[in-house]
C-alpha cells in the first residue's frame, strides 16, 4: 500500500460524494468498516450500513459537495481535512428539508488494510453548527452554579 494508492483511493471516494454516488463511496472499503460519524449515536458496521448513511445525506442535500484541503499520512492511516456544502431539500434524520443553506469543516480518520481497503473511519465535525444553519438549533439552556 503505497501513499499514491491511499490518495487514489480517498480521491476516488470524494468523486462518489460529489456525484451523489453512495455506492462507489463504499467501494474500497473492507466489507466489515466500522465507520463513526459523530452525528450519529453508534459506530456504523459494515459496507451496506455506511451506504445507507451516506444515501441519507445525499438524499437531505442533493446538491452536497466535499472538498478536501489537505492529506496527511502516516503508515496505513490517513487524515483528510474537508470543507461540505449543501442545501437541505431532503429529509435529514427525520427533519424536514428547510431549503437552507449549510457549509461545514471537518477531519476524516481513515486506517486502511495492507491491499488499500478502508478497515475503519471516523468522521469529526460539529453536527451544531449545521443545526444552526439550518435554523433548527436547540434552545440554549440555562446552566446554573
Amino acid at each position: 500500500m503505497t501513499r499514491r494508492m491511499m490518495v487514489d483511493g480517498a480521491q476516488r471516494a470524494l468523486a462518489a460524494w460529489n456525484r451523489g454516488d453512495a455506492e462507489r463511496v463504499v467501494a474500497d472499503m473492507a466489507d466489515d468498516v466500522i465507520w463513526r460519524d459523530v452525528a450519529l449515536g453508534m459506530p456504523l458496521q459494515g459496507r451496506p450500513a455506511l451506504q445507507q448513511a451516506a444515501q441519507a445525506y445525499m438524499t437531505a442535500f442533493p446538491d452536497l459537495r466535499v472538498e478536501v484541503s489537505s492529506y496527511t499520512i502516516d503508515g496505513l492511516r490517513m487524515v483528510q481535512e474537508w470543507m461540505s456544502t449543501g442545501t437541505h431539500q431532503g429529509d435529514l434524520m427525520g427533519l424536514a428539508p428547510t431549503g437552507r443553506w449549510t457549509e461545514n469543516y471537518g477531519a476524516l480518520v481513515t486506517t486502511c488494510d495492507d491491499d488499500g481497503l478502508v478497515i475503519e473511519g471516523s468522521v469529526y465535525w460539529n453536527p451544531l453548527a449545521m443545526f444552526r444553519q439550518l435554523g433548527l438549533e436547540p434552545p440554549l439552556v440555562a446552566v446554573s452554579a
